[in-house]
């Protein structure tokens, strides 16, 4: 497996300078701590050979693309150079990941969004490419803010990649803590490294970091529970005891009650139950086992490729596994099963494997990464909790108006139960239900428009005074 260990690009200006490092990146007293640093080294190289191939991990972020014409003091030269220093940049933080030196990625940031102000000498041709207040206005121009997220999911998914090429795979515990380390880092270091930016180009930025540190640690965490599991399904006796205590749950009853609530036709359910029991009884592996997860998942998500309501399926779908997988769980439980610990690791890890499977195939069909799935959907519960607290009386005949501060936006709620929105997504939203909530204050829910009643991902609550 090729990894690249030496910088992308020698000459770039993203170098970032610590005292105990020299730009070569050697200790600069290498008199001093020989012994540990040789023993970094070791461990350093042996956790290389666990990263993915670094080679093509620099997309193509394409150009600026901007309609009329632009601010005050701005010219094309500016955004031509804006785009090179953006890949450079991004080519210093992959050569950063390679080499497993997390800590510098706070100090990448404050070099390209120049904070803090004095900067070094060594990066002086930085200012002189483009100056700070003209990178400052392009942060408050909302077509270069996009191009910063498109680049920045994209970027970071190449970046999660190289990590952890593959979930399922054994990896180091020192690794995986490392990159949870890494990952829990990550808010507050751009948060720091981005005082005095446009709060605009902020939030776009941080967005984007939040879905990329949540992605590491759900995947990290995923990679935990497959070696957990891999152990179980590798214990003959195990599964034995897993077989025997499985042929005792009513699977009828099972059905019967998760029928009304997650509508699953018994046929599917019926192959599935046979299906599950025959690959446990082969003592696959935990390969097979994805394998099969991910024909399930193909299997009931066919009839709804190619059309728009594929997310919401996909979603649907996750929730009626989840709710019939608590029940086989819910009887195990009542039935004081032997073996009930083993099944609920393999449960965990078949929830969190089928979210995995589920989020690559709402990635593939909308055109997007991962990341970008799971950071748009942030997006959402952000605006949420960005509406402010207004008036409604609940017999008024004549719209109501609640004003979204961030973003800046109109919500306007007509006499027929409809939410219109300035925003572009959602554009509208429908309400619910509405009750009293304490004294004086009224709760609405609301949902997008092209989502379900059933649609819980997707509902959001505003707490009206």
């Amino acid at each position: 497996m090729a990894i690249r260990q030496q910088p992308v690009n020698q000459g770039r200006r993203f170098k970032p300078v610590s005292s105990a490092v020299d730009k070569d990146g050697n200790d600069s007293n290498p008199g001093s701590h020989s012994g540990a640093s040789q023993e970094a080294n070791t461990q350093q190289q042996q956790h290389q050979q666990f990263l993915g191939d670094a080679s093509g991990a620099i997309p193509n972020f394409g150009d600026i693309s901007i309609t009329g014409p632009l601010p005050e003091g701005l010219t094309k030269d500016n955004l031509q150079s804006f785009v090179k220093l953006y890949n450079e940049h991004c080519e210093a933080m992959l050569d950063v990941v390679v080499n497993l030196q997390f800590s510098l990625f706070e100090a990448l940031w404050q070099t390209f969004w120049r904070n803090p102000t004095d900067q070094p000498t060594a990066q002086s041709d930085v200012e002189k490419r483009l100056p700070k207040d003209k990178l400052y206005v392009m942060c408050k121009i909302e077509a270069i803010r996009k191009w910063v997220r498109r680049s920045d999911y994209a970027f970071y998914q190449s970046l999660v990649e190289v990590l952890i090429p593959d979930v399922l795979r054994p990896i180091p515990s020192s690794l995986t803590q490392a990159i949870r380390n890494f990952a829990k880092s990550l808010e507050g270091w751009i948060k720091h490294a981005m005082e005095g930016v446009p709060d605009d180009m902020v939030k776009t930025k941080v967005g984007a970091v939040t879905a990329f540190a949540q992605t590491l640690r759900r995947y990290t965490s995923l990679n935990h529970l497959a070696q957990a599991a891999r152990a179980v399904l590798q214990n003959t006796s195990q599964i034995t005891q897993m077989l025997t205590d499985l042929n005792r749950v009513d699977f009828a009853n099972v059905q019967e009650q998760a029928s009304w609530v997650c509508q699953c036709e018994d046929g599917v359910v019926n192959q599935l139950e046979q299906d599950f029991k025959k690959t446990l009884q082969q003592q696959n592996s935990l390969e097979q086992w994805a394998n099969w997860l991910e024909g399930v998942v193909k299997r009931c998500l066919k009839p709804h490729e190619g059309t728009e309501n594929f997310p919401k399926a996909a979603r649907q779908f996750l929730l009626k596994w989840s709710f019939y997988s608590s029940m086989v769980i819910r009887d195990l439980t009542l039935r004081s099963a032997a073996s009930f610990g083993s099944f609920h690791l393999i449960r965990l890890l078949y929830d969190e494997y089928m979210f995995y499977l589920v989020e690559h195939r709402v990635a593939a069909a909308t055109g997007e990464t991962p990341i970008a799935v799971m950071g748009e959907v942030r997006q959402f519960i952000d605006l949420s909790s960005a509406i402010t607290l207004g008036t409604l009386e609940s017999t008024a005949p004549v719209a109501k108006t609640i004003v979204v501060q961030k973003p800046t936006a109109t919500i306007t709620m007509t006499s027929a139960n409809t939410v219109t929105t300035g925003l572009a997504n959602p554009t509208t939203v429908t309400v619910l239900a509405s009750g009293t909530g304490g004294t004086g204050t009224k709760t609405i829910v609301v949902v997008p428009v092209s989502a379900g009643a059933g649609d819980a991902q997707g509902t959001k609550r505003f707490k009206l005074a």
